[in-house]
């Protein structure tokens, strides 16, 4: 199973998730990992340590991100972008699988953030 980074709707508003998602430019996606990153990667104490309090909440649950969570969760992983060679040696992934997976992120954050008075972000 893998994880992924998904358009949500924003309460009861009708909005074409799918289409939103269409909008992140290849080579980017909508892939996060393996559903063991939540614990080895994502869920690593660095995480936590570098203050990427949301991402290290995937290790134990879902991510669902509106309003000024989707600038926080994007600020997260410009840290995540900063600190890719110590993210690097603490886990067992290397820093182009942690890096796409981020940029992925990222992308599909400039799509929510042009209309995030109707949508957020989940991460499952």
């Amino acid at each position: 199973m893998s994880l992924i980074i998904s358009v949500i709707q924003k309460g009861s508003i009708i909005v074409d998730t799918n289409f939103l998602e269409e909008q992140v430019p290849a080579p980017h996606n909508n892939l996060f990992g393996f559903e063991s990153c939540r614990k080895t990667l994502w869920g690593n104490d660095l995480i936590s340590e570098l203050g990427c309090e949301l991402i290290y909440s995937l290790k134990n649950t879902n991510i669902f991100a509106f309003d000024e969570g989707i600038e926080k969760l994007e600020s997260e992983f410009l840290i995540l972008l900063d600190n890719l060679d110590a993210i690097e040696l603490h886990t067992d992934y290397d820093k182009e699988f942690i890096e796409f997976r981020a940029r992925n992120a990222l992308e599909m954050i400039k799509v929510v953030l042009k209309e995030k008075d109707k949508v957020g972000i989940a991460i499952w």
